[in-house]
């Protein structure tokens, strides 16, 4: 039988903590598709989607993340090509 745990962080969760560390992205958030990082502003929060695109996340639209001074990104299942995981 299997079961679900919440324990379990989603495989691409390390590097992407890596590279947000090296950039001074702050997460504040994640789940199995999903990252919320801090961005005070809509440029910030511009830049952020740019940079992580390149790891598989795009910005997802929510009016009340700007108000909130955070960004929501989906991570998309398939693997991007040409980024191999390190």
């Amino acid at each position: 039988m299997f079961f679900f745990s919440r324990s379990k962080n989603p495989p691409w969760l390390d590097r992407t903590r890596d590279f947000c560390l090296a950039r001074n992205i702050t997460i504040v958030g994640w789940g199995p598709h999903a990252l919320v990082v801090e961005a005070k502003s809509p440029e910030h929060a511009a830049e952020i989607a740019t940079q992580l695109a390149d790891l598989g996340f795009q910005a997802v639209p929510d009016p009340d993340d700007a108000y909130a001074g955070i960004l929501t990104l989906s991570h998309s299942v398939l693997p991007n090509p040409g980024l191999e995981a390190k």
